[in-house]
Order: structure tokens, then C-alpha cells, then sequence
């Protein structure tokens, strides 16, 4: 039987996972390990909000660390705490355990798209299409719809989670013949006036046409995209 000391670490793992906000964030770190603005991208929070999710999350033990160059890398602790996150979720749905390819904003490295595996975006009233008001991406054949941060298919009644894939098009890493081009000083994140688009296991941000994605000091440039429709004004 477990004592004393074991149950109240226990009960602070339940203590952070109870919040909507931070479960999310849990829940996207089942996917891949991801830095403040990744996540803060994913979620659409303010950084700041985002750092202080984290350090509950860390606090917690759910949560650990890692630097790389200049950017701090947030990853679970390890695959109990994945094992708990998806557990709860099943729980509370009321479905089947499994991988936690159901989570809101889920990233693969896949090269393809593969639509077996995209989740619907549930409680979704808006019907995308075209004069839609929202930025149109053709890829792999078909259209997906920018919204806040997410990439929507619309299929028939129901709206996909759909990914940018990696692929030699659109790589994970930038391209010496393709530096990045805008203004001096600009930093992709929440609120820069970049629309965010999810590509690969990370968040880019839509530059004239191709891929940013924020990188220490700098951006890399993750190739074009085809935008068939831009956002309304």
C-alpha cells in the first residue's frame, strides 16, 4: 500500500492535471516535445500564460526540460504521464484507449497526409469554403482552411484537423537558398500578424506565400505554400 508521501505526490499530479488549459498542453506534448511558442501557438495563450501553465506542470513532475541553443524544449516526464493523460481522456469520452492521435492540433512527421488518422473538429458552426473568410492552402490535392492556428478540412458536414506534412517541399529545417524574407526585427508568435499553420510536429506562420518558423534568434524557411484564398480584411 502506498504511503503518506506517495499519495500527496499523487494528488499533485491530479492538482495540475485539473485545469482545461493545461491538460491541453499535456495533451499536445503526448504528440512531440515543443518549446513556450510552439505551445503557445498551439493554444493561442499569451507566452507568458503559457510559461506559467508550464511551471505548475513542472512543478508537478508532469513536465521536464531541456535547452537547446537558446530555446527551452518542453517534453512529459515520461510514459506514465502520457499513459494518465490518455487514460483521463478516454475516461471522460468514453471510448477506447489509444494513441493520442485525438489531440486538438495533432502534428505527424508523416510525408504524407494521411487522412485515416485526422481527427474532426467538433462543435465547429462555421462552414468553410470558398468567400469563406478564411485563408485557403491547397496541398496533397486538395483545399484546408487557416483558423486560428489550425488547419480545417471540410468534409461534408464535418470539419478535419489537418497538418502541413514534411516533406522535400516544405522541409523541418530551413534552406540555405531560401532565407527567410521580411521586416528587420520581426518575431513570429501569438499576435505578430502572421496567420499560424501547423507543419510537421511544429507551428509555421504564413510569409508572403511560404512557411516561417521562429528559430532562436532567427527564422527558417520551411517553403511555399499555395494559397488559393486569402483571409478577409
Amino acid at each position: 500500500m502506498s504511503d503518506d508521501r506517495d499519495l500527496r505526490r499523487a494528488a499533485k499530479l491530479f492538482q495540475a492535471m485539473a485545469d482545461p488549459e493545461r491538460l491541453a498542453l499535456l495533451l499536445r506534448m503526448a504528440e512531440s516535445e515543443a518549446s513556450v511558442s510552439d505551445l503557445a501557438a498551439f493554444s493561442g495563450a499569451a507566452i507568458g500564460t503559457v510559461s506559467a501553465r508550464l511551471k505548475v506542470l513542472t512543478g508537478a513532475e508532469l513536465v521536464v526540460r531541456r535547452r537547446e541553443g537558446q530555446t527551452i524544449i518542453h517534453s512529459l516526464a515520461d510514459h506514465h504521464v502520457r499513459e494518465l493523460v490518455e487514460n483521463a481522456l478516454a475516461h471522460a469520452t468514453g471510448r477506447e484507449c489509444g494513441p493520442a492521435s485525438h489531440v486538438p492540433g495533432h502534428h505527424t512527421q508523416s510525408g504524407k497526409d494521411e487522412m485515416a488518422d485526422h481527427q474532426h473538429h467538433h462543435d465547429h458552426p462555421h462552414v468553410h469554403g470558398p468567400d469563406c473568410g478564411h485563408t485557403a492552402i491547397k496541398h496533397n490535392g486538395h483545399v484546408d482552411y487557416v483558423h486560428d492556428g489550425h488547419l480545417h478540412h471540410q468534409d461534408g458536414d464535418t470539419v478535419e484537423e489537418h497538418v502541413i506534412p514534411v516533406t522535400d517541399k516544405n522541409p523541418a529545417e530551413c534552406t540555405a537558398e531560401n532565407p527567410p524574407k521580411h521586416e528587420a526585427g520581426h518575431v513570429h508568435g501569438p499576435g505578430c500578424g502572421h496567420e499560424a499553420v501547423p507543419h510537421g510536429d511544429h507551428i509555421d506562420y504564413i510569409v508572403d506565400g511560404r512557411l516561417h518558423h521562429p528559430h532562436g534568434d532567427h527564422c527558417d524557411d520551411h517553403g511555399p505554400v499555395e494559397i488559393v484564398q486569402e483571409a478577409a480584411a
